[in-house]
């Protein structure tokens, strides 16, 4: 008896050692995964930082092309003005070596000013085209980013719904336990009644709804917090780079590339309110509702995911029909 007990108890030491372990390991993975997490977050802070800076100078570039395209149009007109006036001048008999000497040389600036036009014009036109493809990726890249964080939010509201029917589930079957348990004690000692029986049955059914009801309003908070959690999730980039890519089409309506951009992102159709969380999930008020049963959450989480599997299915067009124009470019 001794004997087995100092087993026992060497046992249950074995057994806290390794727990004490495996604690000590979950541990030290949560916080290598924390610091992965912090670094991965600082190289996305960086590089969005070198894209931010590369689209500025990428602006400004823009710019003293069209500043200098400015400057070499103005110098084209008052080139054409001179060499009208060298031709007057022809005309009314002048010295005409001199002035055909001079017309030759306006003719040769002029042309000069022509092809550093022309060569400027087609590079500014395609920074524009470049600055335009470049926003229209991020906004690819916003969309896709969005619709991961909408699936993660989707996963937590299955999780918690799928722990309340799970629990409900075992709540049935627990209280059929008690009731069965109930009857054949009474049945060992005394004739089992139905009125014994209903009434066994009535406190379990009694017990078993209250406990039932503190775990649905528990699993309504949860649920309800996750849809708050992700509400705004990935909408802010999203509204964000639609503005910019929309300011950048305005700015370059000019260009071809402009129009083909707006059809197939259909960016006149585009409102963030239909990206928004609780534009589906309509059971849960805005995040307001004090109950929600299983019925109530499925029908959200059905809602949401089949607004999910449309906006993939547009997302995937959109790419594929941006990847055959960038080809085709």
């Amino acid at each position: 008896m001794l004997k087995a007990l100092l087993q026992s108890q060497d046992l249950n030491g074995k057994d806290n050692e390794l727990k004490a372990e495996l604690e000590k390991e979950i541990l030290q993975l949560e916080g290598k995964l924390n610091n992965e997490k912090q670094i991965k977050a600082q190289l996305n802070q960086a590089l969005q930082f070198k894209e931010n800076k590369i689209n500025e100078l990428e602006r400004k570039l823009i710019y003293l092309d069209q500043e200098r395209i400015g400057q070499l149009k103005a110098k084209e007109r008052e080139l054409i003005e001179i060499k009208k006036e060298l031709v007057d001048k022809l005309t009314r008999g002048e010295d005409t070596k001199e002035i055909h000497k001079e017309k030759q040389a306006k003719k040769k600036e002029l042309n000069e000013i022509r092809q550093e036009l022309m060569k400027t014009s087609a590079s500014c036109d395609a920074n524009r085209k470049k600055q335009i493809l470049n926003q229209a990726n991020n906004f690819l890249k916003a969309k896709d980013n969005f619709l991961i964080s909408r699936g993660k939010a989707i996963k937590k509201l299955q999780d918690c719904y799928n722990n309340l029917e799970g629990s409900t589930n075992k709540g049935r079957h627990a209280r059929n336990e008690i009731i069965g348990d109930g009857v054949t004690s009474l049945g060992k000692s005394i004739p089992v009644a139905g009125r014994a029986f209903c009434f066994l049955g009535d406190m379990v059914n009694i017990e078993n709804k209250i406990s039932k009801v503190k775990f649905a309003n528990k699993r309504t908070k949860e649920f309800q917090s996750i849809l708050l959690e992700y509400n705004e999730a990935g909408l802010f980039q999203l509204n964000n780079d639609h503005i910019h890519l929309t300011n950048i089409i305005q700015e370059n309506e000019d260009l071809k590339i402009s129009q083909k951009i707006i059809d197939i992102f259909k960016l006149d159709l585009f409102d963030i309110n239909e990206y928004k969380i609780f534009k589906y999930a309509t059971n849960s008020w805005e995040g307001n509702r004090e109950f929600l049963d299983s019925i109530a959450m499925l029908a959200d989480i059905t809602s949401l995911r089949n607004n999910l599997d449309e906006l993939k299915s547009e997302l995937r067009q959109q790419e594929k029909e941006f990847k055959e124009f960038n080809t085709n470019e």
